[in-house]
């Protein structure tokens, strides 16, 4: 869980992003999976005193659809569970040795906490956005998002998936589905390696203090994401930066490290 000082260091980007759902209904928060920068943000994010009244639903990925009465009696019942009895969501979903790390854990353990101040009515659900049963992973979720997220109504929702789902490009379920729902689905991200951040540090005239730095609607948009993102590694380095994010995370010189999966 994130320390008091990395919490209070940490209320201007939760503020940007709770904000981001005045103008989009799914806010799509990409990860490094098993970073404790981007674990520590959405534990931040939840325990924000406005989340559970402005957000009404909950989708990750580290949790197999299988087990969401198990999630709902967690989440929602407030139900008492030692790790052992709560892991049964994560350790056969895709990915189960990342999951695995105690950070995936903290995360359900905060929402359930945020939920339990709250009377049951307003308590926000967390779905299970993984079926390792379907051959077409990334179809399967698309789906998902669009039934359970976007073909809801208006319903203020937050994805939480590794950063190359949150992409404007195609291939992610964002991708696939922004032009469907044009105006819908926000992506936010941190930057990929010490090298992305140090490049983005240089763009941006970035200091030691985090930061949520704007990217749609900015002439930021059209500058090349060069290697500040993943796929930068392995692809054309001029795309341009709103192909990617609408809003990037700057965690200044909070240090990250990889949580590795608890045995």
């Amino acid at each position: 869980r994130p320390t008091d000082s990395v919490r209070t260091r940490l209320k201007p980007v939760d503020n940007g992003i709770l904000s981001l759902w005045e103008k989009a209904d799914v806010v799509c928060l990409g990860e490094d999976h098993g970073s404790k920068n981007d674990s520590d943000l959405r534990i931040a994010v939840v325990e924000h005193p406005d989340f559970v009244k402005k957000v009404r639903l909950i989708m990750i990925e580290s949790a197999n659809v299988a087990h969401q009465d198990v999630l709902d009696r967690f989440i929602l019942d407030g139900k008492t569970m030692s790790r052992e009895e709560l892991s049964v969501v994560w350790r056969d979903a895709t990915g189960a040795e990342v999951w695995a790390a105690p950070i995936y854990e903290a995360f359900l353990r905060a929402v359930q906490k945020a939920n339990l101040a709250v009377p049951k009515a307003q308590r926000v659900p967390v779905l299970a956005g993984d079926d390792p049963a379907q051959h077409n992973r990334g179809k399967w979720i698309r789906e998902a998002v669009a039934r359970e997220l976007l073909n809801k109504g208006s319903v203020k929702s937050l994805a939480i998936y590794g950063s190359g789902h949150c992409e404007q490009r195609g291939g992610s379920f964002r991708g696939e589905l922004i032009d469907k729902y044009p105006g819908k689905i926000m992506g936010v991200s941190s930057f990929f390696t010490a090298d992305g951040m140090e490049e983005g540090r240089r763009l941006f005239g970035l200091g030691n203090e985090p930061k949520l730095i704007p990217i749609a609607g900015t002439p930021n948009a059209k500058h090349p994401a060069g290697k500040m993102f993943f796929h930068g590694y392995s692809s054309d380095l001029t795309t341009p930066l709103g192909l990617y994010f609408d809003a990037i995370v700057y965690f200044g010189d909070i240090k990250d490290m990889k949580v590795p999966p608890k045995n």
